[in-house]
């Protein structure tokens, strides 16, 4: 219905038949809108962005990363690189009930994910082993600091699905259509940091969102800066959230459709259907509305419970921009 009503306006026709078009301005609009929210409510959006938007998305990451990876990567290569990730899960999830808390593991497992996708790409030796030279040493460094590193994953994974979509999108059309949306991305994170929205943040933050507050948010995503600083840096990490979600969920599913014309509801769910499965279909969908429904008892720990299952999905979306930097200075053929 959208598209039939934005079809009566000349840049609404546009959109329905320029197809890189549509995705930078479908783009644009999730980028606003993320603004806004996080403007008015920034603790609204960090509980119910995971509770409600987090399973999708991450299926949506399995789906076009694992199940269609970009070319010139395969299903087999990213597969390779799930087993470290399970075991990173298990621990995690072995934390949560009691046993010991091993971030050096977690970093080496992802670290370990990382580089068997960028191993096993077919690229140019010399360049594969120049890049898991880049990974071991900066692993190396991150476990000197092994807590302040995956805070700084929290941060950064968000980010790597924007530059992931901007370097997808084009290669199937203009390629400042796409680079605008990250541009965009980059514009108000740096307006959250510099402090010249600090009234605004102030009055989003000032109310719990179910039993989440902006102190515990700000002790856990910036335990590094006072108390103002630190609720930009939360004020950042709910945008980039929400724009990381506006990906996978609408813009990926747009970009890798492969069609001119938009996907209607019918044909993007069968889409799904055809990649995972209908079992694992459903299956998501009964997931995602277990942790809406544990949230009425206790929103603030089904959220952790989800952000505790989803810890291995971002270390996906790193292996997978490994593995495209390899291929991108030339494949050579295996003997």
């Amino acid at each position: 219905m959208a598209w039939q009503l934005g079809a009566k306006t000349e840049l609404g026709r546009r959109a329905l038949t320029d197809r890189g078009f549509r995705l930078w301005a479908l783009a644009l609009a999730h980028v606003a809108v993320a603004f806004a929210l996080t403007l008015v409510f920034p603790l609204w959006l960090l509980l119910l962005g995971p509770l409600v938007l987090g399973v999708p998305h991450i299926a949506s990451d399995l789906r076009f990363l694992v199940a269609r990876p970009p070319a010139p990567l395969t299903r087999r290569v990213i597969t390779y690189a799930l087993w470290p990730l399970a075991a990173m899960t298990v621990l995690r999830l072995s934390a949560t009930l009691g046993g010991p808390y091993l971030p050096e593991a977690e970093l080496a497992l992802g670290g370990a994910a990382i580089l068997t996708v960028i191993w096993l790409t077919n690229a140019r030796r010399s360049w594969r082993i120049g890049l898991a030279l880049v990974l071991t040493a900066t692993i190396a460094w991150a476990l000197s600091a092994p807590d302040a590193a995956l805070l700084g994953f929290a941060h950064l994974h968000n980010l790597v699905a924007v530059g992931l979509w901007c370097w997808l999108a084009a290669r199937g059309g203009p390629g400042h259509h796409a680079w605008t949306f990250g541009l965009a991305v980059a514009v108000a994170i740096v307006a959250l940091l510099s402090g010249a929205l600090d009234a605004t943040l102030t009055a989003g933050f000032s109310e719990p969102a179910a039993g989440l507050d902006a102190q515990t948010m700000a002790l856990t995503m910036a335990p590094f800066a006072e108390p103002v600083v630190a609720l930009r840096w939360v004020a950042a990490f709910a945008f980039a959230q929400a724009v990381h979600y506006a990906v996978w969920i609408r813009l990926m599913p747009q970009r890798m459709s492969g069609r001119q014309p938009p996907p209607t509801w019918r044909r993007t769910l069968e889409g799904w259907r055809r990649d995972l499965g209908t079992p694992a279909l459903l299956g998501l969908a009964a997931l995602t509305l277990s942790f809406v429904v544990a949230a009425l008892f206790d929103a603030v720990a089904s959220r952790h419970a989800y952000l505790t299952a989803a810890l291995f999905h971002g270390w996906i979306e790193l292996a997978v921009a490994g593995g495209l930097l390899a291929a991108a200075r030339g494949l050579e053929p295996r003997s």
